[in-house]
């Protein structure tokens, strides 16, 4: 009788922890607390460190050229894009806003890079240590705006080059995105606490890319009481393509003495240099182009001069072969200069738009 009388006792005890609640609170708490602990982690981003530990790379810091950090801007092309687009732009702002990348979406295929750039992450040896001025080894499309005196002097003095940007900055476009950067009249000193001489010439470098294409748009304005004469001009190194230059042909541009466009020109070559002066621009065009195009690729490039003031285009063949220069100057014949007078801009604006070959297809060839 007793034995029956004490199981029964057992039984209640365990039927009163359970219907008391104590037993779901319990279980409850511990899910709250697990749920809480998952939530915090990832709300600091680290949700994959509850089972990893990550140690932070030696070259964390990425190299600055010229002292200022690189401005890299991404553009998402549409998913249901069929045609090539810019989608990647890298800039420089303290080595003159020079180029360092173009990237290209291809429909079904990998994004491409255009340019001949040193990667970011390999360029500490061409930087010089104390200052990060770059070394003739790194590799970019340089802007270069050399201004003189009207008279006296055939020296000029280079602005842009190497020098870095008192102001630079990420711009939104409707379409796209970019960057651009200020030089002044009087620059600061560099990250070598020396100061370049003042020029005199107030200086606004934008490059974005968007639905149209990629634009490079310069002024350079006469801030001071005197005339000045200019050279303005970007040589862009277009990457040749694995097939080598046999694969790339161009279109020169119309030209006063050439009324119809020439035939396309292989570059298959090295050691090619030719120079198209006194490009013809009319109401019935956007600007004079020369086109570049890529058959191991299926696609063209055309570079377009929107503003008058680029007055030649130059593309030059290495011996060595390593790249496609194609440069976009105001520079005249027998290297005639633009005189800016006080208070005047000269404007500089180039465009490069892609589209696809008639062989195009979502495939490499």
């Amino acid at each position: 009788m007793s034995s029956s009388y004490g199981g029964e006792r057992k039984r209640k005890k365990r039927f009163s922890l359970a219907s008391s609640g104590l037993l779901t609170a319990l279980i409850l708490a511990v899910v709250l607390g697990v749920l809480g602990i998952v939530w915090v982690a990832h709300l600091h981003g680290r949700l994959h460190k509850l089972s990893t530990v990550e140690v932070p790379p030696d070259n964390a810091v990425l190299p600055r050229p010229g002292g200022q950090d690189v401005i890299e801007v991404h553009r998402i092309s549409p998913a249901s894009g069929v045609t090539p687009q810019f989608v990647g732009l890298t800039v420089m702002p303290g080595v003159g806003m020079g180029i360092l990348q173009l990237s290209l979406d291809l429909p079904g295929r990998d994004p491409q890079d255009l340019l001949v750039g040193t990667p970011i992450t390999s360029m500490g040896p061409m930087l010089q240590p104390n200052t990060g001025a770059p070394k003739a080894s790194l590799k970019y499309s340089p802007i270069s705006l050399k201004v003189f005196p009207v008279t006296g002097a055939s020296e000029g003095q280079e602005i842009l080059g190497t020098q870095p940007a008192q102001d630079a900055r990420n711009d939104m476009t409707p379409g796209g995105a970019g960057a651009s950067g200020d030089f002044a009249a009087a620059p600061a000193p560099g990250p070598d606490g020396i100061a370049p001489p003042p020029s005199g010439v107030q200086t606004k470098v934008s490059a974005t890319i968007s639905d149209r294409g990629y634009d490079l748009s310069i002024t350079a304005k006469n801030a001071s009481g005197e005339a000045k004469s200019m050279v303005l001009s970007w040589t862009a190194q277009f990457a040749i393509p694995a097939k080598g230059l046999s694969s790339l042909h161009i279109t020169p541009p119309e030209t006063a003495e050439i009324a119809d466009k020439a035939s396309e020109i292989s570059l298959a070559t090295p050691n090619f240099h030719r120079t198209w002066q006194g490009l013809k621009y009319s109401y019935l065009s956007a600007g004079p182009e020369l086109r570049l195009h890529n058959l191991a690729d299926a696609y063209t490039l055309r570079l377009m001069a929107l503003t008058p003031s680029i007055r030649n285009f130059r593309v030059d063949v290495p011996q060595d072969g390593n790249a496609v220069s194609v440069t976009f100057s105001t520079e005249g014949p027998d290297g005639a200069r633009t005189v800016v007078g006080p208070g005047e801009t000269l404007q500089w604006h180039l465009r490069i738009q892609v589209a696809p070959n008639n062989s195009y297809s979502p495939t490499s060839n």
